[in-house]
Order: structure tokens, then C-alpha cells, then sequence
């Protein structure tokens, strides 16, 4: 396993350990403005499978982080005019949005789901490291499935001695994690209620 500080990421060699990690379809795992988590190439099933087995779960699709809106963009059919309206005031930040997602992505990455799950962390250098790699990540809590999510990186070395690279963020606060919204409904939906859902429900006041 392969240990980045989290000021160090952007040097020219820790980003080609890390753009050589994610070509490979390897595991990492990295801190968000949530909670840790686990990801790679978004578009390797590959990568998706070994997930699976780290998490033990098949039965969900990952959300995705992205680094930039043209990100985002790419990977669904449209984006509702409410969201340019209002939700992209929350953006970045600590909301996943469901989308209608795009047609040309393997529907195997998706559970055989129609809807992505999208986030914009509010990270700069997360967004930076991202932009840079060019392609978006699997975002998906530390924990194997039904257990609560880590956030010590100690304790995601201990619990996942197989990822090949961990970016030490050190400790995280508390988080319930993300506040997850569909835009295929109208008025959105909200789906999970974490951090900042207050902000969305203030931003829908009166819709």
C-alpha cells in the first residue's frame, strides 16, 4: 500500500503515483469534505468489482465524484433547469445530486441502474486532483456494507490492507455524510437527509 499525506498530492511524483494507481484500475482510498472514501476509475468494472469485494456489496451503484461542472456534464443525459436556477449554489459541497445518466456509459458501472449519483466535493484540492487525473472517481464510504464508515486512515489501512494507495487526510470530524437529492422528480427529492440538507430544504422553501 502506497501512503500519500494529503499536502503532498499535488507534487509531480505523488500525482503520478496516483494517475499510475488509477490507470491500473487500483483502490484508494482518500479523504472527502464528508466522510473517506473508496474509489478509482469510475469507468473500469474492473475496479467497481474489486469494490465490491472490499465492501462485500453488489447490490448498489457507487456515486461519483467529479472535479469540475463540464465533469458532471459528461456523464448524464440533461441537467434540470432547477438545478442552474438553485442547486448549483450547493456545489461545490456536501451533496450528492441523482441525474438521468448518460447512455454511453456501461450500465454494468451502474447496477442496471438508469440515475448516477454525482458529487462536487467541497475540496479544492480534491477538485484540483481530480481535474488533473481527467477522469471522475468512485466515491463510496470506507466500511464494509452495513458497518459504519471510517475516518481514521489507521483504521482504513487496518480494515482494507488490500487498496493500493491511502492519501492520509488524518482524521476526519463527524460526518453523517452527504445529503443525497434526485432531479429526476419534480420538485427534487430528498433522498437521504446528512450534512447541509438544511440548506437544500431553505433552498426549495416556497417551490
Amino acid at each position: 500500500m502506497i501512503i500519500i499525506p494529503w499536502n503532498e498530492i499535488m507534487s509531480i511524483a505523488n500525482l503520478d503515483k496516483i494517475r499510475d494507481c488509477i490507470l491500473a484500475d487500483g483502490v484508494m482510498a482518500y479523504p472527502t469534505d464528508t466522510l473517506y472514501g473508496l474509489g478509482g476509475n469510475f469507468f473500469s468494472l474492473a475496479l467497481s468489482q474489486k469494490i465490491d469485494r472490499l465492501k462485500k456489496r453488489r447490490d448498489l451503484p457507487y456515486s461519483v465524484a467529479v472535479g469540475t461542472l463540464a465533469m458532471l456534464e459528461s456523464l448524464v443525459v440533461n441537467i434540470p433547469e432547477i438545478f442552474h436556477l438553485r442547486l448549483c449554489e450547493l456545489l461545490p459541497g456536501k451533496f450528492t445530486f441523482l441525474f438521468a445518466a448518460s447512455p454511453a456509459i456501461d450500465t454494468r458501472l451502474l447496477k442496471n441502474s438508469t440515475k448516477i449519483g454525482i458529487r462536487l466535493p467541497d475540496l479544492p484540492p480534491l477538485l484540483q486532483l481530480i481535474e488533473k487525473i481527467g477522469l471522475p472517481l468512485v466515491s463510496t464510504s470506507a466500511n464494509r456494507s452495513g458497518q459504519p464508515p471510517l475516518n481514521d486512515p489507521a483504521q482504513i489501512a487496518g480494515e482494507f490492507p488490500e487498496i493500493d494507495l491511502l492519501i492520509d487526510g488524518g482524521v476526519l470530524p463527524p460526518s453523517t455524510g452527504s445529503t443525497l437529492v434526485d432531479l429526476g422528480e419534480a420538485p427534487p427529492r430528498l433522498v437521504r437527509a446528512g450534512d447541509d440538507a438544511e440548506k437544500f430544504s431553505d433552498l426549495m422553501a416556497g417551490i
